[in-house]
């Protein structure tokens, strides 16, 4: 497997661009069909609250599901943190632009959903991969030792 250097020190291979990239698909596709059913099979004029609070909902149970994961199967959690943290805000602005496709182009409209939408679904998708990932992490039964200069309780 080769790796690009992306900042002195820090390299990130190919099999972490590649989960970024199935996170994103994973959940923008659901998020998709998620609409596409809803508006297709369950059609209303008015707005439709629970069918928000589900995909809400969704979105926290399997974020928090799949950080759960990736905590456990992780050797450092700051690659792991930093690829949720990109989920995040790409499933963030898509909420946002959908609209804004969607239901026309007012440019005023848009600039209210990335100041306040935006950040509620990131938050709604990377608090519970966050606590996934810290949960997992510690679960994790493998020996991770610290370097040899690293003291075990660092004083404060």
């Amino acid at each position: 497997m080769s790796t690009r250097t992306h900042a002195p020190g820090a390299s990130i291979g190919e099999a972490g661009d590649m989960k970024l990239l199935v996170r994103l698909g994973a959940i923008l596709g659901a998020s998709l069909l998620y609409s596409i059913v809803m508006t297709n099979f369950f059609p209303t004029e008015d707005a439709d609250i629970g069918a928000g609070l589900i995909y809400f909902a969704a979105l926290i149970v399997v974020s928090g599901a799949w950080g759960l994961w990736d905590g456990y199967h992780s050797t450092v959690l700051p690659p792991v943190f930093v690829r949720w943290a990109v989920v995040a805000l790409v499933v963030g602005l898509s909420g946002p632009l959908k609209i804004w496709f969607e239901e026309g182009r007012d440019l005023g409209v848009l600039w209210s959903d990335l100041r306040y939408l935006t950040p509620f679904v990131a938050g709604l998708v990377l608090a519970p991969a966050a606590v996934g990932i810290a949960l997992g992490y510690a679960l994790d039964s493998r020996d991770r030792s610290l370097p040899q200069n690293t003291s075990r309780h660092p004083s404060l």
